[in-house]
């Protein structure tokens, strides 16, 4: 009998795979044009602005080990599952420019109006 663990799993993987991509084009788009335009700005965010980050970093980690130490049918391949979820969702929160910018900071101070 055929589990609907496998294909829904396959389905999350490749969009969080896509995503981080996405993420990564996105992030040279914008390096490419800052040494266009001879700019650079550093900005260093507070523990205030960076908690919400980490939760929901942490909540994201956490919801896709639980997802795939459940799953069936992937016995055999969850370390590297594992990591491939690790190495994706801690690029995009931590290194991914675009995402905290245009993504996560608005959506979050949007949240908070609410």
């Amino acid at each position: 009998m055929l589990t609907t663990d496998l294909p829904v799993i396959c389905v999350i993987e490749s969009t969080l795979v896509l995503f981080a991509l996405y993420a990564a084009f996105r992030d040279a788009r914008i390096r490419k044009k800052e040494k266009q335009a001879g700019l650079t700005a550093e900005v260093i965010r507070g523990d205030k602005s960076m908690a919400p980050l980490y939760t929901v970093y942490g909540a994201t980690i956490a919801s896709l080990l639980v997802l795939i130490n459940n799953a069936s049918g992937v016995e055999g391949h969850k370390v590297s599952l594992i990591v491939l979820n690790f190495t994706c969702v801690t690029y995009t929160f931590f290194f991914s420019t675009w995402f905290r910018n245009s993504i996560f900071f608005p959506l979050n101070q949007r949240v908070r109006k609410d």
